[in-house]
């Protein structure tokens, strides 16, 4: 007798073209935003402008925009733009999409005004151009980065297919951030000799031609939420709002975990220097990144099975330790062994790639958590605080990488790119080699380890959690999920 094929998509809400919309507008607006952070200060080290006063910069206009992502949350939750009359043709229906077809254009634009940046003005000048346009940047990402992660909770009441399209997703994102960061790595480089505006300007037109389709074709299949005493109600307070973060402690632990990973993220202001100056080649840090790539590939793909085998939770701390131990012994060993320093780099690049994944499928189960508790649909909110305490701590990190170097006695140099650089053979001091490997490896291995040690103390049972999923959907009663529970929440 014939075996009858399972479909492992079946009780999906989502057909496979609007799936394929959604990793494609993410994508491109996960890659627009990572040109950005990982090129910003090396693009601003070429300037020529001393890297404390740059430091002081970015913490001011990180700290401007980390507050404006808590105001956007807000509106996005209060504000129903579809009833606009002059905006619904733009915005079309549902509750999070409609914020994403009315912005996701700006980001894009914001990063090709950020790298347009005159090489020939004064400092005074730059730093003006740096801060204004880096505002305007960071706000375009706030308007599609609140709705955009906002939108898994709303694309499906389904925790198999929420947790398959945040898979998918991660694994997506990593090819795709993958190819773009070494395409833009070797056109930077000294053999090529793109300048960095250049090419920054060529990947953010294709980011957003890639937003495109989700613009298009997205659709939304749980906006209302189902079983509570608010039903009816449309739009919240900023009291229901507070009340909604106060009753999530475990949104709390998951911040405070962010918070110490992200103040301790030094290594990305120093990255392409750390290849360059210690390793000597723009393009010797992108070794380890293929080397990983399809093992990372791979462990990816079974990443839901893995969160479901060892749990969430634990699937994250353990990625966490590991990659951070890989830095610690780096630090320790030193970056005179450039294929001992290959061959830790790559051990972490494994862990640290799928640990997103794991992270990815986290916060919606808190999100879940607090729509059951409070019976209001606040995941603007929560994302925005996300985002808050994201950007004001991770400016943070870098402001503290930038700072340091500073300190350490970096000398200022003035280049389009790595080749224009290698050409005016510009040395560093002896200190600023050293503490620019102090940087790159041992304040974020200390950060990382610290923030899984966190993580520890987050007991949300995932199986509670679906059914709760469940509930805010209607399939099963509110009686009906308590009496399921493994505990009292």
């Amino acid at each position: 007798m014939k075996k009858e094929k399972i479909n492992k998509f079946a009780g999906f809400s989502l057909s496979a073209k609007e799936r394929a919309a959604y990793y494609s507008g993410d994508i491109g607006r996960l890659i627009g935003m990572a040109i950005v952070a990982a090129y910003m200060t090396t693009f601003l080290a070429f300037q020529g402008l001393s890297m404390t006063s740059l430091a002081a910069f970015i913490l001011i206009v990180k700290i401007v925009d980390a507050i404006d992502d808590v105001v956007f949350g807000f509106f996005v939750d209060k504000l129903k733009i579809t009833e606009w009359k002059f905006l619904k043709r733009i915005v079309g229906e549902g509750k999070y999409l409609p914020w994403f077809r009315l912005t996701f254009a700006f980001c894009p634009i914001a990063t090709i005004l950020f790298f347009l940046m005159p090489s020939g003005a004064p400092d005074a000048v730059k730093i003006a151009w740096f801060t204004i346009t880096y505002i305007i940047y960071d706000f375009s990402c706030t308007l599609i980065e609140v709705p955009m992660n906002s939108l898994v909770l709303t694309l499906t009441d389904n925790v198999d297919e929420r947790n398959h399209i945040l898979k998918m997703r991660g694994i997506i994102t990593v090819l795709g951030g993958v190819f773009a960061g070494l395409a833009l790595s070797v056109l930077i480089s000294e053999g090529v000799g793109v300048p960095i505006s250049v090419a920054a300007i060529i990947i953010s037109v294709i980011c957003l031609v890639a937003m495109i389709p989700l613009a298009k074709v997205g659709k939304e299949y749980n906006v209302e939420l189902k079983n509570t005493e608010n039903e009816k109600e449309e739009k919240y307070t900023l009291r229901q709002m507070w009340n909604c973060i106060k009753t999530n402690k475990y949104m709390t632990i998951v911040l405070i975990s962010e918070l110490i990973v992200c103040c301790t993220a030094t290594a990305g202001a120093v990255q392409n220097l750390v290849s360059f100056y210690l390793l000597h080649n723009s393009l010797f840090l992108s070794i380890p990144v293929l080397l990983a790539f399809i093992p990372a590939m791979i462990l990816s793909g079974f990443a839901d099975k893995i969160a479901k085998r060892f749990g969430r939770k634990n699937s994250f701390v353990a990625c966490s330790i590991i990659a951070g131990a890989m830095f610690l012994i780096m630090f320790f060993t030193g970056y005179e062994n450039t294929w001992l320093v290959i061959l830790l780099h790559t051990i972490y690049a494994i862990p640290n790639t799928i640990r997103s994944i794991f992270s990815g499928f986290i916060a919606p189960d808190t999100i879940e958590y607090a729509r059951y508790k409070t019976g209001t649909d606040c995941s603007g909110i929560f994302f925005a605080m996300k985002s808050f305490i994201t950007k004001a701590t991770y400016s943070i990190g870098g402001s503290l990488g930038l700072f340091l170097m500073g300190l350490f006695g970096w000398v200022e140099v003035n280049a389009t790119d790595f080749a224009d650089l290698a050409a005016q053979n510009v040395a560093q001091p002896e200190s600023a080699l050293n503490g620019m490997w102090f940087v790159y490896t041992l304040i974020p291995a200390l950060g990382t380890i610290a923030g899984a040690v966190v993580m520890m103390f987050y007991n949300l049972k995932e199986k509670d959690v679906e059914l709760m999923a469940q509930c805010n959907a209607g399939k099963i009663t509110r009686e009906e999920c308590e009496a399921q529970l493994s505990r009292k929440y």
